[in-house]
């Protein structure tokens, strides 16, 4: 699985909780948009990228949008996971491809119980494709 989130704080936080969700086996936390698109497209991709709108030098849209055009990658899951809960960010986040799009929510508590339900339905409720 890759995150890609520009917050550290939220990065860091984002590999505990789903260490405690029972996720944290092949975590990679990349930061920057390029390197996570050169990594992605480097031959093996994980199985999951949670992905952030808030990315330099490529926006989390511009970076879902090289994914989806790319056809060793375009049928890997992308769960968009940002701070805004702007109608029109959630609406542009399913057109460009996203599978989900979760609005981190405000309090650790809220974060982990979050976390928690993700796994489940991510781990068995959903079939994904192979890698």
């Amino acid at each position: 699985m890759l995150v890609v989130e520009s917050s550290p704080a939220d990065a860091y936080l984002i590999a505990e909780a789903l260490k405690q969700a029972g996720m944290g086996n092949g975590l990679m936390t990349l930061q920057d948009s390029r390197e996570a698109l050169d990594y992605l497209e480097d031959g093996n991709p994980p199985g999951l990228v949670i992905l952030d709108l808030n990315l330099a030098p490529l926006s989390g849209f511009q970076l879902l949008s090289k994914i989806r055009s790319n056809p060793a990658l375009a049928a890997m899951p992308v769960i968009v996971m940002s701070g805004s809960e702007d109608g029109r960010d959630v609406k542009k986040a399913y057109e460009l491809g996203a599978n989900c799009y979760i609005v981190k929510p405000s309090s650790l508590e809220e974060f982990l119980r979050s976390m928690r339900i993700w796994y489940e339905y991510w781990s068995t409720v959903v079939r994904l494709p192979p890698r």
